[in-house]
């Protein structure tokens, strides 16, 4: 195991990484200094780590951003996958350091040819071993950190400032296994943390901790792809602020199901939502394969959450109005696949109210939707909303409003099993 220094002006730092991975392993050092690149490929055994000052830019051409093995069509017909580093089948590799990797993203916005296929910054596929640590993630052209399929991961003290392009994610942990992030600051345009399942294999052993968050969209999300179960995941100790799109998004639409999660000491401050647990019917296919039927929220529990509320604001999202939502903890299951299990405990939330007519008829169902908070309103009440829910623990949970409000704080459509204190 050794080190391969570069400077600048030196060799190129994919020949260094295949020189490094040809004999044995080490490190590959980028020192201080502006370097450009295309895509380049992480190699077994073998860490890139950016001295402080050393920056790496992505090209702004998109020939030099090659297909590789891990691309793949999404479930809207883009071409997806090309990346400024990426790793597939890999062990052992690492992105470390105390530089920062920018890719200039805003050069493939809309108006450029390839917006479609524009560039991850990085993409690490089937990957076992994976260490991301001290590094600062800046403008990629779509997602910042996207994982799909691999196991044994720590990413911890990283920087990601994502706001530059549309769908800027923040990380997207997909099918993955065993992992800890901890310790990140995240600023995004779009979802921050992520997880997903594109294919029926599970998200399972997740870990998330000491993180702050803030977000144009949502701060911590399971779903909306979910072809794959989610199991055994935490997150706790955690700060989201400003957030647009709702605080903790829990949407398992495409067959998957929730069991054993745990969302605990998070404050949130000016966030939309704030809470919104759905199930849905949406199914969607991913690689030719596809779930028949509906998953399940289960084995849930949310301790020390202390959330402000807003309302949200802004025109029309999937042709409803986005602004006309209030404010509410949401936890709506199906019919036939209640929520089962949910455990609600020292919560303090503060809800924005402001709602002068009441309303009780139907709240929609959400079907075969793209699911979003928004889309269930108007509600029925402006604390809590439950809809078929089974075994429900209620223990010191304390719900405000800022605005008066002619609704009452809560509703309930097919609950049973109550327990309160």
């Amino acid at each position: 195991m050794s080190d391969i220094s570069i400077k600048h002006w030196g060799e190129s730092i994919q020949e260094a990484i295949d020189r490094c991975r040809a004999s044995g392993g080490g490190r590959v050092v980028l020192e201080a200094g502006v370097y450009i690149s295309g895509t380049i490929r992480l190699k077994s055994h073998v860490t890139l780590y950016l001295e402080r000052g050393a920056l790496l830019l992505g090209s702004d051409r998109i020939e030099d951003y090659p297909e590789n093995e891990t691309c793949f069509t999404d479930a809207v017909g883009h071409r997806r996958g090309k990346a400024l580093l990426y790793a597939y089948d890999a062990e052992e590799i690492g992105i470390a350091g105390e530089g920062v990797i920018d890719g200039r993203g805003g050069v493939f916005g809309p108006e450029h040819p390839a917006h479609l296929e524009r560039p991850f910054l990085v993409r690490l596929c089937g990957c076992r071993q994976v260490r991301i640590q001290g590094i600062c993630l800046r403008q990629s052209a779509a997602w910042g950190l996207h994982m799909q399929a691999c196991t044994g991961v720590r990413v911890e003290g990283v920087q990601i400032i994502n706001r530059c392009n549309a769908n800027n994610d923040g990380i997207d942990i997909d099918s993955c296994s065993k992992v800890e992030i901890s310790r990140c600051i995240i600023d995004s345009g779009d979802d921050a943390l992520c997880l997903k399942t594109t294919s029926q294999n599970p998200c399972e052993e997740i870990h998330i901790s000491d993180c702050v968050v803030t977000s144009d969209w949502a701060a911590l999300k399971i779903g909306t792809e979910s072809a794959g179960d989610f199991r055994g995941i935490e997150a706790e100790r955690c700060i989201f602020y400003d957030v647009r799109g709702c605080g903790i998004k829990v949407v398992p639409v495409d067959g998957g199901t929730v069991s054993g999660l745990s969302i605990h000491d998070i404050e949130m401050r000016n966030c939309t939502g704030p809470i919104f647990f759905s199930t849905g019917r949406r199914l969607r296919d991913y690689y030719g394969e596809k779930r028949t039927s509906p998953g399940q929220i289960r084995h849930v529990i949310l301790k020390r959450i202390k959330a402000q509320v807003v309302s949200a604001r802004g025109g029309f999202y999937q042709g409803k109005p986005w602004g006309n939502a209030k404010g509410c903890v949401v936890f709506s299951g199906l019919e036939e696949l209640p929520i089962e299990d949910l455990r609600i405990q020292d919560c303090e939330i503060e809800l924005p109210g402001g709602v002068y007519e009441a309303y009780d008829g139907p709240v929609p169902q959400m079907g075969e939707q793209y699911p979003e908070f928004h889309l269930f309103d108007p509600l029925p009440c402006w604390g809590l909303y439950l809809r078929h829910v089974r075994r429900l623990s209620l223990r010191n949970v304390r719900l405000t409003k800022r605005g008066e409000d002619v609704r009452p704080m809560r509703k309930e459509e097919d609950v049973t099993d109550v327990s309160e204190g």
